[in-house]
């Protein structure tokens, strides 16, 4: 039976993402940013897999490649069974 575990974040980036890089790469940097995030806080091991879904990936870029969201909600669904975790808007 596949075991499949789901968690929700509040993820803040606002300040970090403008801070530190330039207006070109905020929104891509936003993306990895958010993996790492997911990674660190829902525990997921190195051998785990993240997807990020294109929902999320367009809801990042809608504002432009300077302007990423400052507050993201995420939806992280766990499958143990395949070692995947696909990251979703919430």
């Amino acid at each position: 039976m596949a075991e499949v575990k789901e968690v929700a974040f509040n993820i803040n980036m606002g300040i970090l993402i403008r801070a530190k890089y330039p207006p070109k790469k905020r929104a891509a940097r936003a993306v990895k940013f958010i993996k790492a995030f997911v990674r660190r806080h829902a525990r997921i091991p190195e051998e785990y897999e993240i997807k990020v879904r294109p929902e999320l990936n367009e809801l990042l870029w809608s504002r432009g490649a300077g302007n990423p969201p400052g507050k993201v909600r995420v939806r992280v669904v766990l499958d143990e069974d395949e070692k995947t975790a696909v990251i979703w808007p919430a």
